[in-house]
């Protein structure tokens, strides 16, 4: 059956291939090792949300800090109080229950919420040992891969 739609083919291309995508990201980040400001929870994140929309979300903050409390000094100054206010600012909310591969998720982690990418009733994430997965029940919420309109979330 063809399809009358001009952009059907392009679509769904697109579609079937960020699975791929999502599986070379990976890959490219199993031997990583776990560094505030290069490569740690939120980074990982944004370097996904990079190759999907091509936007470094990140852009403010990469690089500019070497610790957990630099990190939250660099959240203030950018006018964020946590991890979870930086998500709900760039992304779009989803129901947990309808996070597809390669979703944006926080996770519970030791007492703290990470970033992470859902993946297959999965979610890999980036603890002090490196790329980790953990199951979907430690998922606090979940947010889409798409980026909304330029301005976050809500604007």
């Amino acid at each position: 059956m063809v399809s009358t739609c001009p952009n059907a083919l392009t679509k769904s291309r697109t579609h079937n291939t960020r699975p791929l995508a999502l599986q070379r990201y990976l890959d490219t980040c199993e031997d990583k090792a776990f560094c505030f400001g290069t490569f740690d929870c939120c980074l990982f994140v944004a370097d996904w949300l990079k190759v999907v929309n091509g936007v470094d979300v990140a852009a403010d903050f990469r690089g500019r800090y070497k610790s957990a409390i630099g990190a939250k000094r660099r959240l203030s100054r950018l006018g964020f109080s946590d991890i979870q206010s930086v998500f709900k600012h760039h992304l779009k909310p989803i129901d947990i229950a309808y996070a597809q591969r390669g979703d944006i998720a926080l996770v519970e982690f030791e007492g703290d919420l990470v970033g992470g990418i859902v993946c297959m009733n999965n979610v890999y994430c980036v603890t002090d040992i490196g790329l980790s997965v953990l199951e979907m029940s430690a998922v606090n919420s979940c947010y889409s891969q798409i980026l909304p309109a330029f301005g976050g979330a809500h604007g």
